[in-house]
């Protein structure tokens, strides 16, 4: 009852009565159904809307204080389809690496659970697949940088950040004219927009379990734009 405003039953018992007064005394067997559905019409929007806009409010302000105003404009660039792609791209990278460098080495071992990748192995599978997709999008087979030593953190994290700068390269290279140019996804006929689009979609896959394995180990994710 503490949610409701105080004067809300004075309320109900005023517009009752003003309602009483204003429909004739003969008998009728829509009365009183009248009367409720005409409050529930007058009180419902003093009340909701309010508390509705209270809650834009308060979840409106977190959401935009976690914004850098350092976030690129991909309007004014020159391919602003596929700098929009690089974005979010770049926000995620930036984000793994930080977690990568986060983690102690001896920690990159972890894994919740036996059915599920080490740290360790998540990150070299991002990489893995940077590699392959933006290999892809670039109309050539991945690099023989794929085969380098990953077993210490030093080698992992160099990996990763290899991988990432291969598909800076990638991007800036490419055009909007050629996002509709056709592209091979394991076997499914699709667009190199797809390709672009998956780069950046596994990586934000991916780190959402490092940010897990971080959390859980009582460690901070940082990094990125947004």
């Amino acid at each position: 009852m503490q949610c409701f405003p105080k004067n809300l039953f004075s309320s109900n018992r005023n517009s009752i009565a003003m309602l009483n007064r204003l429909i004739p005394s003969q008998p009728r067997k829509v009365g009183t159904s009248r009367i409720v559905l005409a409050f529930m019409f007058r009180s419902v929007p003093r009340f909701v809307l309010p508390v509705g806009m209270a809650s834009v409010f308060v979840l409106a302000s977190p959401a935009n204080a976690q914004i850098s105003p350092d976030l690129p404009n991909p309007i004014a660039a020159q391919n602003p389809l596929t700098k929009t792609l690089s974005i979010f791209r770049s926000n995620m990278q930036d984000k793994i690496m930080k977690a990568a460098d986060a983690m102690p080495e001896s920690k990159y071992s972890y894994r919740p659970t036996k059915d599920v990748r080490s740290f360790a192995e998540i990150l070299t599978h991002v990489g893995d697949i940077s590699y392959i997709l933006c290999a892809n999008a670039k109309g050539e087979n991945p690099p023989h940088a794929m085969g380098a030593a990953k077993g210490t953190k030093a080698e992992i994290e160099a990996y990763v950040k290899g991988a990432f700068a291969y598909c800076d390269g990638a991007y800036s290279g490419f055009t909007d004219a050629h996002l509709n140019d056709p592209a091979d996804f394991w076997g499914f006929k699709t667009t190199k927009m797809f390709i672009l689009t998956q780069v950046g979609n596994h990586d934000a896959l991916h780190y959402g379990n490092l940010v897990t394995y971080l959390r859980i180990n009582g460690l901070e994710p940082s990094g990125g734009w947004f």
